[in-house]
C-alpha cells in the first residue's frame, strides 16, 4: 500500500473518531442539560396547573354568588374571592413550558426569570388561596349542612377558630414549599452554568 493511501486512510479514520467524539459530546450535553432541567419542568407543571385551577376557582366563586346573591353576606365575599383568583390567573400568564431546544444561556435565563416571578408572587398565591377558602367554605356549609354561621356566634366562632389554624398551617406549608422549589431552581441554574462553562472550554480547545 502506497503512502498516499494510507495518508488518505489516516485522514478517513481520523475524520470518524471526531465525528464520533463530537456526536458523544453532544448527547452528554444533552443529557446533561435534561437534567439540569428535569425538576424545572416539573415546577413549571405545577405552577401551570395551579394558574389554570385558579380560572376554574373563579367560576365557581361567580357560580356560588350567584346562587347566594339574595344574601349579600355570602355573595359578596364570593365575589371578591373570585376576582382574587382571576387576578391570580392573568399574573401568571407569563409562564410557559420551556423550549429545550433554546440555547443553555436562554435557558439558563429562562430558569432565572421563572423563579423571580416566583418568588415575587408567593405571598400573593398565599393570600389569594387563603381569601377564596374563607369566602367559599362558609356557603358551602350553608348548602350542604343549611347552616348559617352568620347568624349562629357558636358556629362562627368555631369556623374562625379552625380558618385561623388552616391558615397557619397553610402559610407554613407554602412557604417550605417556595423555600424547596427556589433552591431547586437555583441549582438547575448553577448546573446550567457549569454546562456553559464546559461548552465554552470545549469550543476553544
Amino acid at each position: 500500500m502506497e503512502l498516499d493511501e494510507l495518508k488518505i486512510l489516516w485522514q478517513a479514520d481520523d475524520k470518524n473518531l471526531d465525528s464520533r467524539i463530537k456526536l458523544n459530546n453532544t448527547q452528554l450535553m444533552k443529557m446533561n442539560i435534561e437534567n439540569a432541567t428535569g425538576e424545572f419542568g416539573k415546577i413549571v407543571n405545577i405552577s401551570l396547573l395551579g394558574r389554570n385551577m385558579a380560572l376554574i376557582y373563579c367560576l365557581i366563586s361567580i357560580g356560588m354568588a350567584i346562587f347566594m346573591i339574595g344574601a349579600i353576606e355570602y355573595s359578596v365575599p364570593a365575589i371578591l374571592g373570585g376576582m382574587a383568583m382571576l387576578w391570580s390567573f392573568i399574573s401568571h400568564l407569563s409562564i410557559e413550558k420551556p423550549d429545550y431546544n433554546d440555547s443553555i444561556v436562554q435557558l439558563q435565563k429562562t430558569i432565572c426569570k421563572f423563579r423571580i416571578h416566583l418568588a415575587a408572587n408567593a405571598k400573593y398565591d398565599i393570600f389569594i388561596v387563603a381569601l377564596w377558602g374563607l369566602s367559599i367554605v362558609p356557603i358551602f356549609i350553608k348548602i350542604v349542612y343549611n347552616l348559617s354561621l352568620y347568624d349562629s356566634h357558636k358556629a362562627l366562632t368555631i369556623f374562625c377558630l379552625v380558618g385561623c389554624v388552616a391558615l397557619s398551617l397553610m402559610i407554613a406549608l407554602s412557604r417550605k414549599a417556595y423555600a424547596e422549589y427556589d433552591r431547586t431552581l437555583k441549582k438547575s441554574e448553577a448546573h446550567l452554568a457549569e454546562l456553559i462553562e464546559f461548552e465554552t472550554k470545549s469550543l476553544h480547545e
